[in-house]
């Protein structure tokens, strides 16, 4: 039996060398995948060590909180300020960190 069938077979046909298909990730997209995610941590880092202490704290109560992230009300309750307020900071924060982050590519 072959394990590719010839152009001219029925194209429903599946051959056995499509159950030898190995579809694990190899060395080099494990490695490739590996340094991506290396190198987009790496850079959300530095951004957020751009920002001031209190643009960071919202940033990362709001967007990179494991669980249960802040509100603007709560933010805003916490600094004294108003939600709108909070919004303004958290919009210009992270157009800081998407230039920063843009300079690193």
């Amino acid at each position: 039996m072959a394990l590719e069938p010839a152009s001219d077979d029925d194209e429903s046909f599946v051959s056995p060398i499509a159950y030898l298909a190995d579809g694990a990730e190899g060395p080099a997209e494990t490695f490739e995948r590996e340094e991506t995610e290396s190198l987009k941590s790496q850079g959300l880092a530095r951004a957020l060590g751009s920002l001031d202490d209190r643009s960071r704290r919202i940033i990362q109560s709001r967007w990179l909180a494991e669980s249960d992230p802040l509100t603007l009300h709560e933010l805003a309750d916490e600094f004294g300020v108003s939600a709108e307020r909070i919004r303004q900071i958290e919009v210009k924060a992270m157009q800081k960190m998407k230039t920063q982050m843009a300079a690193l590519a």
